[in-house]
């Protein structure tokens, strides 16, 4: 196995200046989600979503470096301390559908992906895709970031070939990456070691990878529903 390697940060982010339009655009909807995400964590007291789960010590390593695309972490093969959280979205009990979520953090610097499930295709990536309960597949960073590059990249976990369908939740999941509607390119392997749940927040939009950027309207879309569901979970502690 290789050495494991901190996260690098050599590369600057892009220049993603907002414009005017942009936030208008933005701050509308930004807004009533963070007033949903926030009265949901008042009433739950606790989060709003993915109230409950799984987390685990993994290692991600990089087997398919992708060094064109402005990201430390995909620039060379090397394996990768990180935590995951593995949960439903809503918290509904089985075996009612609900939506897989995945987030894993990575440190020095800390970084943050988080995974919901969806489709593999050009336009199904960017859709929300529920399953019934002990059901695996397709999960993607959802909303596009900007690399250092100039591309738009989105991320994708799926459970590794040979993976127990029973197992919950799964244990491997391979990493691709793919620029706007192109084709999935395999990347990585993720392993983790579950392990009962425990309080952890993680945050895309303050934890950003190294040599990515939010878009400045995804930025203006997520920053207050984060904001919210921190401010209402925080309440009723």
């Amino acid at each position: 196995m290789p050495d494991v390697i901190p996260l690098p940060a050599t590369h600057d982010a892009p220049d993603t200046s907002s414009s005017f339009l942009g936030a208008v655009a933005g701050a509308a909807p930004g807004a009533v989600l963070g007033a949903v995400f926030g009265a949901a964590a008042l009433v739950r007291r606790t989060k709003p979503l993915h109230p409950q789960g799984y987390v685990g010590d993994a290692t991600l390593e990089i087997t398919a470096p992708q060094p064109d695309l402005g990201v430390p972490l995909l620039e060379a093969a090397g394996t990768h301390r990180c935590i995951a959280r593995w949960s439903r979205a809503i918290g509904l009990p089985s075996p009612l559908p609900d939506f897989e979520g995945l987030a894993i953090r990575f440190e020095e610097p800390t970084a943050d992906l988080l995974f919901a499930s969806t489709g593999s295709g050009a336009f199904t990536r960017f859709l929300l895709v529920p399953r019934p309960a002990g059901t695996h597949g397709s999960q993607t960073t959802l909303l596009p970031v900007s690399s250092a590059a100039g591309t738009s990249l989105v991320f994708r976990v799926t459970p590794a070939v040979g993976t127990d369908p029973d197992e919950e939740p799964p244990r491997r999941f391979d990493l691709a990456v793919a620029t706007s509607g192109s084709v999935w390119q395999p990347t990585g392997v993720l392993d983790v070691s579950w392990g009962p749940d425990r309080p952890m927040r993680f945050d895309p939009v303050e934890n950003l990878l190294p040599g990515t950027e939010q878009y400045p309207l995804v930025r203006m879309l997520r920053e207050p529903a984060y904001f919210m569901a921190r401010r209402g979970s925080a309440a009723r502690t």
